[in-house]
Parts: structure tokens; sequence; C-alpha cells
């Protein structure tokens, strides 16, 4: 049968039933797009609103309206020794923000690593000593040779390790003393001690104002680092999950223990290049063994009647000469 030829319109029709779809498939991307933009939008807002309502919590708006000069320089203490904690937790985020960004670098490297280089690793051949091959030949307990100059080396390996040891901990010590006099310094810079002498009421008020702005900005960069800290884990949770997922794909078989045989422990130790296996049976004579003429079993019957008579005394006379 001939295959019905389609009429001229049709490529045309083709044409814009795949423009349509191709405009319904674009359509359905704005609006997925737009649902996206929104909810990201709506999610800026509410994180927004999260920090300030944080943030108000913390710091509360100042009411200076009739309190004494007394009253106002508790207040700037106060405000002063709030600033001081706020600045000490920020410093400490900001240290970890710096050790969550090292990690995070360390291990995309590792993640970049893992997936440059999946052939797996050769592995060598380890030779058998002697002593071992006759111990597995013999099945006995024999003791290993004990070898001096190996336990001389051994015991200068552990000083050695013993002395790099201390003088790691001595240097962890002396960078953790470095570290608290800088943080003490930078904290010491950033709040300077307090002068409350012989200001009058309007200097108390315009240095609680200030306090209580600084206190704000410096919580504000608290609670941002707070964030960035735990995105900062957040990543790192997932980094993790990558590389254990990338190590279970590459990950190596058991490796079963294989008995080698007497015979290949003996070709060994021995040396024979050419014969792996050693016959000791080809080794023994071969002994033919006699066999031993059975005598045949005859019907006792038949021999008495062949014997009887004339003829059987002829057979016994001719067996006699």
């Amino acid at each position: 049968m001939s295959r019905p030829r389609l009429p001229t319109g049709t490529s045309k029709c083709r044409a814009v039933y795949f423009r349509n779809k191709l405009l319904v498939s674009t359509l359905r991307n704005t609006k997925l797009l737009q649902k996206a933009t929104s909810m990201l939008a709506a999610e800026i807002e509410q994180n927004k609103r999260e920090r300030e309502d944080a943030l108000t919590e913390k710091v509360p708006p100042l009411k200076l309206s009739g309190l004494s000069a007394q009253e106002l320089q508790e207040l700037c203490k106060e405000l002063s020794r709030k600033i001081d904690v706020v600045d000490d937790v920020r410093y400490d985020l900001e240290m970890k923000v710096a050790k969550n960004e090292k990690e995070i670098q360390s291990l995309t490297q590792k993640i970049w690593e893992m997936k440059g280089s999946k052939q797996r690793t050769k592995l060598k051949r380890v030779k058998k000593s002697h002593d071992a091959m006759f111990g597995a030949l013999t099945e006995s307990k024999m003791a290993s040779k004990a070898d001096f100059k190996a336990n001389l080396k051994t015991v200068k390996k552990e000083e050695e390790k013993t002395k790099l040891l201390k003088k790691a901990t001595s240097m962890l010590v002396t960078e953790k003393e470095d570290k608290q006099r800088e943080r003490e310094t930078t904290l010491r810079e950033r709040v300077p001690p307090l002068q409350l002498s012989g200001l009058s009421v309007q200097e108390l008020q315009a240095l609680c104002k200030d306090l209580h702005q600084k206190t704000d900005v410096v919580d504000e960069e608290r609670y941002d680092i707070a964030a960035k800290v735990s995105k900062n884990e957040k990543e790192i949770t997932d980094l993790n999950i990558k590389i254990t997922e990338l190590r279970g794909k590459m990950k190596r078989p058991a490796l079963k223990r294989v008995k080698i045989s007497a015979d290949a422990m003996l070709g060994a130790l021995l040396g024979s290049k050419v014969k792996e296996s050693v016959d000791f049976k080809a080794n023994l004579k071969t002994v033919k063994k006699e066999e031993e003429k059975k005598e045949e079993v005859t019907d006792w019957r038949k021999n008495v009647e062949a014997m009887s008579g004339m003829e059987g005394r002829k057979k016994l006379f001719d067996a006699g000469q």
C-alpha cells in the first residue's frame, strides 16, 4: 500500500504546534520563576523582620528622660559592658568564620582531587621472609629473629617523636597565648575604657546615646556574622556528605586472605623458577609387586571319579614317575 500524502498545510500546522508548545513551556518557566522570586522576596522579608526583632529585643530603645547624673553614669557603664560582651562574641564568631572558610576551601579541594583521581592505587607485592615461610610450612610458632639494630632504630624514632611532640605542645601554648593577647588588644581598641568623672547631665546623655548606637551596630555585625557561621556550617555538612558519597562510589572491595600452598612456598624458598610445585612422588622408586599364584578350586567328586579304577591307578603311577 502506498503511504497517504500529507496535505500542503501540514508543515505549517506542525510549526504552529511546536511554536505554541514552546510558548507554553516558556510561560510555565516564567510562572515558576515569578513564583520563585516571590518566595525568595518573602523569605528575605521574613529574615529581615526576624533580624530586627532579635536586635530590638537585645538592644531596646533608650529612655533618658528624668534620669539623674548618677543613673546616667550607671547606664553608661551598663552599655559599655554590653558592648564589651557583644564585641567579645563578635570576635569569636569572626575567628570561627575564618576557620570555617579554610575548612570549606580544603573540603572543596579534596572533592576536586577525588573527582580527578578515581583510579585505584596499585597494590604492591609484599615479599615474605624465609622464617615466616618456614614457619607456615612447618606450622610451628617460630619466634622471629631479634633484630637489635631495628630495636635501636625504633627507640631513636620514639625519642625523636617525643621531642617533636614536646616542641609542638610548646608552640601550641605560645600560639594560644599570642591569640589571647591579640584578642584582648583588639577588644580594648574597639571598646576603650569610660571616663565619666566631671561630665554634666547633657554630656552623659550624649555619651549614653553614642554607646547605645555603638551597641546597636556591634550587635548587628554580631548577628550577621552568626548567620554566616550557620551558613558555613551547613555548607561544611553538605561537603562532608558529598565526600562520603564519593568514597562510597569508589569504595574498594575487601581483599580476601589467600593461603599460599606448601609447594609454592617451597618453590619461593628454593628459588626454583622453572617448577612451581615439587613432586615428591616422582623421586620414589617404583617397586613391582609379585603376583601370588592362586590354586584353582576344583570339584573333589570329579577327582575321586577320575582316580578310581584301573585308569585312576595308571594316572597316579604316571604322576609318581
